[in-house]
């Protein structure tokens, strides 16, 4: 049994060209894109459609990067992650449920970095163009939102940032999406990202119970990723 097989439950043979990567699994997301059951591995878990490779890659910038980065010797050639977002602050444009697309996302990924505010050594990580433009011109998407990402290394420090995060011009933050586009680029291969907000950061916490039109957007958000999703992959 090859090494790869015992961490991602199928041999490398088997990804598929595009390959739809997510930190975590939210009821409904397998129906919604056709996926039955899950091959488990070590660390990741995969599953099939005509058209996509689907894979559970986990929660965290270490094991979304990793998950790309094992992905070299095979035919996979462009990916999309798919994910959860805090915003940074409500607009017109973007709440609750609204799904955005980074064209740009800022790395500070790292726990210690985080806590003791270096931020002298921020770098910013991209989308492969072509694949951005053409996912944003995907149907049912067009209520996709392209903004300025990024990601942090502490879901508790993140509030105290928030002023920083204005001056930088950053609209939304998560935890895994510039180490998603630093793999790919290392690695030459194509990536776009889609996420889709759950929290404003001062307003509405990730912890707190969601109330029941913030649930009904997000669902309603989830299910249009889905859709999107699909489309783009059967291109």
């Amino acid at each position: 049994m090859s090494n790869f097989k015992i961490l991602f439950g199928i041999e490398p043979s088997l990804i598929q060209k595009t390959c739809v990567i997510v930190p975590f699994l939210v009821p409904g997301l397998l129906k919604a894109l056709g996926i039955g059951s899950l091959k488990k591995g070590k660390l990741y878990a995969t599953a099939h459609t005509n058209t996509f490779t689907f894979i559970k890659a986990g929660i965290g910038a270490l094991f979304i990067g990793d998950c790309v980065l094992h992905l070299e010797e095979t035919a996979c050639q462009e990916m999309v992650y798919f994910g959860a977002c805090g915003l940074v602050q409500e607009t017109d444009r973007l709440t609750i449920g609204s799904l955005v697309s980074p064209r740009e996302c800022k790395a500070f990924e790292g726990f210690t970095d985080v806590l003791l505010k270096h931020t002298d050594n921020i770098t910013a990580h991209y989308p492969d163009q072509e694949l951005f433009r053409s996912f944003m011109d995907t149907e049912p998407g067009h209520n996709i939102h392209p903004v300025t990402a990024m990601s942090i290394g502490s879901l508790k420090c993140e509030e105290s940032y928030k002023e920083f995060f204005g001056k930088k011009g950053i609209e939304v933050v998560d935890m895994e999406c510039s180490a998603f586009f630093s793999a790919a680029n290392y690695m030459k291969k194509k990536a776009v990202a889609l996420l889709y907000a759950t929290d404003i950061i001062g307003k509405k916490s990730f912890f707190e119970p969601l109330e029941l039109q913030d649930k009904l957007h997000i669902e309603h958000a989830i299910q249009t990723a889905s859709d999107t999703i699909q489309s783009f992959c059967r291109r």
